[in-house]
């Protein structure tokens, strides 16, 4: 609170190593899966837009363009990078919250116990056997 960037991230890294929590943070596996998630519904995407371009290219729409091999790729690798950046970008909300809810733990366990009991007891069951 009312802290630089570099001051806080600091406080947060001795809250974490001194409360345990940071065994929990390694095995986190949201930032693996949103960019798993975002890696299919891209691909996906990629799918749609190929068959498109495809279809376009075989004369079967109503616009007669050619679209040529380097154009194709470029519109699918292109369709890629915008769709993962976006996917990836709405799902860091979600990112952050989960390690905001381990931070609250580390700093507050009481408030956590009885705003989210069921998450204070996983989370307190895992950092104690990770304790010891």
């Amino acid at each position: 609170y009312y802290k630089n960037y570099h001051r806080a991230a600091k406080d947060v890294a001795q809250l974490i190593d001194q409360s345990g929590v940071e065994p929990i943070l390694h095995d986190d596996i949201t930032t693996h899966l949103c960019a798993s998630v975002g890696g299919c519904v891209s691909g996906i995407i990629i799918l749609f837009t190929g068959y498109v371009l495809m279809e376009d290219r075989q004369g079967s729409s109503k616009y007669k363009t050619e679209i040529s091999d380097l154009e194709m790729v470029q519109d699918m690798i292109l369709a890629f990078i915008l769709c993962y950046t976006l996917i990836f970008t709405v799902m860091e909300p979600l990112r952050a919250s989960i390690k905001a809810v381990y931070v609250s733990f580390a700093q507050h366990p009481q408030s956590l116990s009885q705003a989210y009991p069921l998450i204070y007891q996983r989370l307190r069951r895992l950092s104690e056997s990770n304790l010891s």
